[in-house]
């Protein structure tokens, strides 16, 4: 699957980058481990259930390399580790999230996980009838109103699908209701789009109910 692929990929490059460090006897520069743990981060965001634990590791490793090389005089890096915890994936209790995608029902109630990294939830659910289907949104601890969720992805039938822009038609539109410490409830609806194969999904009728 290109999911797969893609973090396959970024674990790679990211030992490459780790392991040039080691043949060298010398400490990435400050932009090598930036770039690092960016894409620690990426491959940590797509993360599923199976290698959520190892990649949350990944990511650890590459920001506290990125200390070593850059210094973290804010100490909002430290933060992030912090906040990452022991790397333990703790799911969310119950939960469904619904919608319709043209003109089919998708179920997303399994391995419902809540991740809190800082001051954001990354939630992400997996489908019923196929673990490979899942949605992956951000929200801000307490947001709530119109357009609060960030980094909304549907992936379906190995491709990803983003909220389309407004630019190219689109009309992509959340509203989340109760977001405290016990819940999250909130509709969306709008346009998605592939940036790997360019198709285009109708969404409606999106719930989101989670309780954490």
């Amino acid at each position: 699957m290109k999911t797969i692929k893609l973090i396959s990929g970024i674990l790679l490059l990211t030992a490459l980058f780790f392991s040039c460090s080691a043949n060298n006897d010398s400490p990435l520069s400050c932009e090598e481990a930036t770039a690092a743990t960016l894409l620690a981060e990426q491959a940590y965001d797509n993360a599923t259930s199976t290698n959520h634990d190892d990649l949350c590791n990944a990511y650890k490793t590459a920001l506290q390399t990125q200390i070593g090389s850059c210094g973290d005089a804010s100490g909002a890096l430290q933060t992030i580790i912090d906040d990452l915890g022991d790397c333990t994936l703790t799911p969310a209790g119950n939960g469904v999230i619904t919608v319709t995608v043209g003109t089919l029902v998708k179920t997303f109630e399994t391995n419902v996980t809540v991740t809190t990294v800082g001051s954001i939830r990354k939630v992400r659910a997996e489908d019923n009838m196929s673990s490979s289907d899942f949605i992956y949104f951000e929200i801000q601890q307490g947001a709530a109103g119109p357009n609060s969720i960030s980094n909304f992805n549907i992936h379906l039938i190995s491709s990803d699908y983003n909220p389309m822009p407004v630019v190219d038609g689109g009309n992509w539109s959340s509203n989340i209701t109760v977001n405290n410490t016990t819940n999250i409830n909130g509709t969306f609806f709008g346009y998605v789009t592939s940036p790997t194969t360019g198709a285009d999904l109708d969404l409606n009728l999106g719930s989101i109910n989670v309780q954490l």
